[in-house]
């Protein structure tokens, strides 16, 4: 397992590890997921300003990537200081510890740069998330309304939020 920092090289490799979890059905995301550029367009964003994006590499393939982008950047008037994470691991590695090692990975530089805060949402039905995020201190801030799955399943979305 390695773990590190991304880099535009990755664009692709994120992108396919994205549509590849999305597929699954199992997550609330996007209709579609976005567009290659857009990520591209993203990473550039992730370098200039030194944001916390890291992927894990499994016998020289991607197989995870986490990220926190703050929320001046997900929205206008937003606050630079609280961070938004995503996480995706490919299905077939999941639970060998690539969560784990990604996590610790963000949250320290996080800390180091200077966040107060990183906010995530995850179903109230991943049970194997919700213990690797109670792990690190998350802590439960609100249900958010019900959202059907692309599987069709009904599931609920819980707020988190680790407070650096």
């Amino acid at each position: 397992m390695k773990i590190r920092r991304v880099n535009p090289d990755d664009a692709q490799a994120v992108f396919d590890l994205f549509c590849e979890v999305s597929a699954e059905g199992n997550y609330p995301a996007r209709a579609s997921p976005p567009s290659i550029e857009t990520f591209k367009r993203a990473l550039v964003q992730v370098q200039a300003n030194d944001w916390p994006k890291y992927v894990a590499e499994h016998e020289r393939l991607l197989v995870g990537s986490v990220s926190v982008y703050p929320d001046s950047f997900c929205r206008p008037g937003g606050d630079s200081r609280l961070g938004y994470l995503g996480m995706q691991v490919k299905h077939e590695l999941r639970g060998r510890g690539y969560g784990t090692a990604l996590l610790q990975a963000l949250v320290n530089h996080c800390r180091q740069s200077g966040f107060d805060a990183i906010e995530l949402m995850v179903l109230r039905s991943n049970i194997a998330a919700r213990r690797l995020y109670d792990g690190f201190g998350f802590i439960w801030v609100e249900d958010m309304p019900a959202c059907t799955l692309g599987s069709g399943v009904v599931d609920y979305p819980l707020k988190m939020r680790l407070a650096l």
